[in-house]
């Protein structure tokens, strides 16, 4: 196939000429290939896109041929970007001081109500129940709560399993109740 047919048939977008020009181009990416790993993918995509524009542009002369000027034009690409990596400034996170974010007035407002709502549900527990939670807090194993309370680590799990929907079924109660105070309105306070 001649330069013109070839180059008639990429304009044409012909899945096979495309194929073989990103073919080139992947190769022509072998001595960056370690340097520009993450870049590429796109990098692929800006080339072919590239040389298409320069090809319906009339950019190309065809002193060389298609498959040369791609490979030099895709050389002439990763030492640009290799170049503009360079002159990037790159800053460690860690080193980062960020300012410290405030929380909304709203989200103040909603997490206090949460801490009021979770303490209320914790003091109206068992003791039995808050004993568990105590000493899952102080980051002990279910074995060595089950030692310290000589019970099975099983009968633990299923304590601590009933604890856990009680608490979040007193939780509800206590949300609904504040529903209900605050749709009733402060008149009937």
């Amino acid at each position: 196939m001649d330069q013109a047919d070839l180059i008639a048939r990429l304009l044409d977008g012909d899945p096979e000429v495309v194929e073989g020009m990103r073919t080139w181009i992947r190769g022509a990416f072998t001595p960056y290939r370690a340097r520009l790993a993450a870049e590429l993918e796109d990098l692929e995509q800006e080339i072919l896109l590239q040389v298409t524009r320069s090809l319906k542009e009339g950019r190309f002369h065809g002193t060389s041929s298609l498959a040369t000027y791609t490979r030099s034009y895709t050389h002439h690409k990763c030492i640009d970007r290799l170049r503009a990596l360079s002159r990037r400034q790159w800053v460690d996170i860690e080193e980062l001081e960020l300012p410290a974010r405030e929380p909304s007035p709203l989200e103040a407002m909603s997490r206090a109500e949460a801490a009021e709502i979770a303490l209320r549900v914790f003091e109206q527990m068992p003791e039995s129940c808050r004993e568990l939670w105590q000493m899952l807090e102080q980051g002990m194993s279910y074995r060595e709560m089950g030692r310290r309370l000589e019970v099975a680590e099983g009968t633990l799990r299923a304590r601590l399993l009933r604890c856990r929907r009680r608490a979040l079924k007193m939780r509800e109660r206590l949300l609904a109740a504040r529903r209900d105070e605050k749709h009733r309105g402060p008149a009937a306070r």
